[in-house]
């Protein structure tokens, strides 16, 4: 299963569209009895989580794949001692993945990356990378020769800045993690009540809607399998705050059956305002 599961909402209120706050225990051991029926073994969390990582770390199976990040720090003492406290909330022996938060944490301290290839080195992390907001970042750190082994990115129906950098990295056996398929839950939002500040996003949202109904089906299948369709991407992330939500999920993956002229119809889309596909400028 392609599907990876984000822990963000577990420790923290996360997302434009969510009205319900944290979940509770329950929720979060449906939620990981369902992920792991379904064979989503992928769980993506983070330092900056509030306390997602001791919230998930019960219900996590054996064959766990676990990525954690980090925020940023000023020394290698201080990331190798929080990478370590990581391990240890997440009652874990060794991580499938460790990564920089933001990758200006790296370029701005070239020395953490040696932290984290001593990680590797003592097999206490299997991979290691960053997540990235910019091409720009992606630039610089390929150019400083922090080849990563994992990326993750923000990919989704009007956010396709990372497609011309997919070859290159597949080239350097890089795995992709994408993000913010949903937008944060822009994509569901009536285009008639937007934030002020998205306003000017409203005729892109509206073509995507139009495209959906076309196609007869919801915003969040075309959203979901537009990223899980994508032969470059490895894992997509995505977030949920109940069992229902994850069931969803599945099924719209396991239940897709268009073909890809609706992703052609996409892809013609022009988004004017693009640097309101970054949530940091809501």
């Amino acid at each position: 299963m392609k599907l990876a599961l984000g822990t963000v909402q577990f420790g923290l209120q996360y997302g434009i569209s969510n009205t319900k706050g944290v979940p509770t225990d329950l929720d979060v051991s449906q939620i990981f009895e369902t992920a792991v029926k379904n064979n989503i073994l992928t769980f993506d969390t983070a330092i900056a989580y509030g306390n997602a990582e001791e919230r998930i770390a019960d219900f996590l199976p054996n064959e766990a794949q676990i990525i954690s990040k980090f925020p940023k720090y000023s020394s290698n003492s201080e990331l190798k001692e929080n990478i370590e406290r990581s391990i240890i909330r997440l009652k874990q022996d060794r991580l499938y993945g460790f990564m920089a938060h933001n990758g200006d944490f790296l370029i701005e301290n070239l020395k953490l990356w040696e932290t984290l290839v001593n990680f590797k080195e003592k097999n206490k992390v299997q991979k290691i990378g960053y997540s990235l907001y910019t091409p720009k970042q992606l630039e610089a750190l390929l150019q400083l020769d922090l080849i990563p082994d994992i990326i993750q990115i923000p990919f989704s129906l009007l956010d396709q800045k990372f497609t011309p950098y997919f070859e290159e990295l597949k080239n350097k056996n890089i795995e992709i993690h994408c993000r913010s398929v949903f937008l944060q839950g822009l994509y569901f939002l009536n285009t008639e009540s937007l934030p002020e500040k998205l306003i000017p996003l409203k005729a892109e949202l509206n073509q995507l809607k139009e495209i959906a109904n076309q196609y007869k089906i919801s915003i969040a299948d075309l959203a979901l399998n537009f990223a899980c369709l994508n032969k470059n991407i490895d894992k997509v992330v995505i977030g949920v705050e109940n069992q229902k939500q994850l069931t969803d999920n599945i099924n719209s993956v396991n239940n897709w059956n268009l073909d890809n002229s609706i992703f052609e119809a996409i892809n013609t889309i022009k988004v004017t305002h693009k640097e309101l596909l970054n949530p940091a400028n809501w």
